[in-house]
């Protein structure tokens, strides 16, 4: 059988092709499997093989159920939703917890994911507990440095303008340092609370109303417009003081970047199977490329406009990891130079 030039040309395409695909799998940092439509094994890397216990070409052709059998594994392939991932136990090792994820790939071709994931939740948990010590052993030295400061501006000797403009520049970065050590002990109290017999019901009216009263306390300066909308028979079920950190964040954070005689909406209200907590303005309003990194830690849209406000950049993940506790979500709507909504959707509504 002679085979035609065409023929030769095409096979080495192909082989071209495939090289080039098993390369990139292989370059991935994590275990990948290329499976089939119908989860049976096309392909893996070397990484697969230790994370996984996948052989090649042994385990070619198999279904991915049979090849990994734990429990959790087989419930989650049923349910045919992979958004979430997936924490599960390695086969090879027990002591090794895997992340998996599974997700289209390419032209009728699926592809699993997983990643060791023991090391990045060490590490998470050595970073919570260093901010936690830093922040309390910065507490105390901030406490001294302030009561000299404010027992020096006490004095009756009378300080000339250029001392006493001095000692109140000093008094106001204390102000701040202290402010910021307070947010980064509330953020690490909130990231390593995990306990949920915390948690009962919590009045959310009675909460957005008080904390209503103390937005319009802090609006003397400003002078804007706050209207508060409050059903006052929904509450959730929750930790009470960290559902109003989260939503005094929002409040202030409005009061913070509108600008002075603004309109400012506080809202608490049912929305279908839903509870609502929002916050609304017509500031200046956030644009679409800052939107999605707002609840990173320390992210700031305009630095220097958020040390003129006190702004740290810990508020909005302060929220986050508060809702990420009570299994709510936290949807930012804006529009540049129209203002802002902030809306915290609870699953769970409590009827008092």
């Amino acid at each position: 059988m002679v085979t035609s030039v065409a023929e030769k040309q095409e096979t080495n395409s192909l082989t071209k092709q495939d090289f080039r695909f098993h390369s990139g799998i292989e370059a991935l940092p994590d275990a990948a499997l290329v499976l089939s439509p119908e989860l049976t094994i096309l392909a893996g890397n070397k990484k697969a093989q230790r994370l996984l216990g996948v052989r090649f070409p042994k385990n070619i052709g198999q279904p991915i159920a049979e090849v990994l059998t734990a429990c959790e594994f087989s419930e989650y392939l049923k349910q045919d939703n992979f958004e979430t991932p997936l924490c599960v136990v390695s086969p090879l090792n027990d002591e090794l917890q895997l992340e998996i994820s599974i997700m289209a790939f390419g032209y009728e071709r699926v592809i699993l994911i997983a990643r060791a994931i023991a090391k990045y939740h060490r590490l998470k948990r050595m970073r919570r507990e260093f901010v936690a010590n830093v922040s309390h052993e910065l507490k105390t030295p901030l406490t001294v440095v302030r009561g000299y400061v404010e027992m020096i501006q006490d004095t009756e000797h009378a300080f000339d303008p250029h001392w006493q403009k001095v000692f109140a520049t000093m008094e106001g970065q204390v102000s701040r340092m202290e402010r910021l050590v307070e947010q980064l002990l509330s953020l690490s109290k909130v990231e390593n609370n995990r306990d949920d017999a915390d948690m009962e019901q919590v009045q959310m009216p009675l909460l957005v109303n008080n904390l209503f009263e103390d937005a319009k306390w802090l609006n003397q300066e400003k002078q804007h417009e706050i209207y508060a909308n409050i059903a006052d028979d929904f509450g959730v079920y929750g930790i009470e003081t960290e559902l109003k950190s989260a939503c005094a964040n929002l409040i202030s954070n409005a009061i913070a970047y509108t600008p002075a005689n603004g309109l400012i909406e506080v809202n608490w209200l049912r929305n279908g199977d839903k509870m609502v907590f929002s916050v609304k303005d017509n500031g200046d309003g956030i644009k679409a490329e800052h939107v999605n990194r707002l609840t990173e830690r320390f992210y700031r849209i305009d630095k220097s406009r958020s040390r003129d406000t006190g702004g740290s950049g810990l508020g909005l993940a302060i929220v986050k990891h508060v809702l990420l506790h009570h299994k709510a979500e936290l949807v930012i709507t804006s529009e540049w130079g129209k203002g802002s909504e902030f809306a915290i959707y609870f699953d769970e509504a409590i009827t008092l």
